[in-house]
């Protein structure tokens, strides 16, 4: 098969057309042009026809990955599920996570780091709901385990369900109910939130002081 001709596309012009014996056969983008280094004239095989397709399939799978995570950081998981959904490939979705991996652009410690900052400046949780969440998103355990530590010590999570505990009284103070009413509603909120009794038992202590309630988890 013989390139006849390379034609730029009207409506995208960072795009090519390709003709082989006078027919066109399939559009690449001017890089994958460049990188193939294929020019009018130039005798293709159907492996180079095949070649030029993976490295169209690659950029073009690449660049929506690179849009997907211009909104937010995304785990490994949540952007090969994404290329999936594209229809791309398995083999190159393997090659472009590989990529972008190597160019530091996805790092699932990096993920979970942002991914439990910004939930907890939202909706304050225990580290069982954290854990939960990112090992649904993918994250491995080992690597959900060393984040929590680092950003939720087990120490540091009475102070977070603390001021989670207040914030929900608050809220709540427009319908009054019974001391303990609100402290049933409190533990409530903070088994839903992912804290464990242990961290639970003294916020109730510190809110309810005088309460005399046997709730347990």
């Amino acid at each position: 098969m013989v390139v006849t001709k390379i034609e730029r596309q009207k409506r995208h012009p960072q795009r090519v057309n390709i003709f082989l014996d006078d027919a066109f056969a399939f559009g690449v983008h001017d890089a994958v042009l460049v990188k193939a280094g294929i020019a009018k004239g130039d005798r293709l095989t159907d492996d180079d026809v095949r070649r030029l397709q993976t490295l169209e399939e690659k950029k073009l799978a690449r660049e929506r990955a690179m849009r997907l995570l211009s909104h937010r950081l995304r785990s490994e998981k949540e952007l090969r599920t994404r290329l999936l959904e594209q229809e791309f490939p398995p083999i190159v979705i393997d090659e472009v996570i590989q990529q972008l991996r190597e160019d530091g652009l996805i790092n699932d410690a990096e993920f979970a780091r942002s991914y439990i900052h910004d939930l907890q400046l939202r909706k304050p949780a225990g580290r069982r709901l954290l854990q939960r969440q990112l090992l649904l998103k993918g994250v491995a355990k080992h690597v959900t385990d060393e984040i929590l530590e680092e950003a939720v010590p087990e120490g540091g999570e009475h102070t977070v369900a603390l001021e989670a505990a207040v914030k929900h009284i608050s809220r709540s103070r427009l319908r009054p109910v019974s001391t303990e009413k609100q402290r049933q509603r409190v533990t409530q909120f903070l088994l839903r939130r992912g804290f464990a009794w242990p961290t639970i038992s003294p916020v109730l202590k510190t809110l309810f002081p005088s309460s005399t309630s046997n709730i347990q988890e």
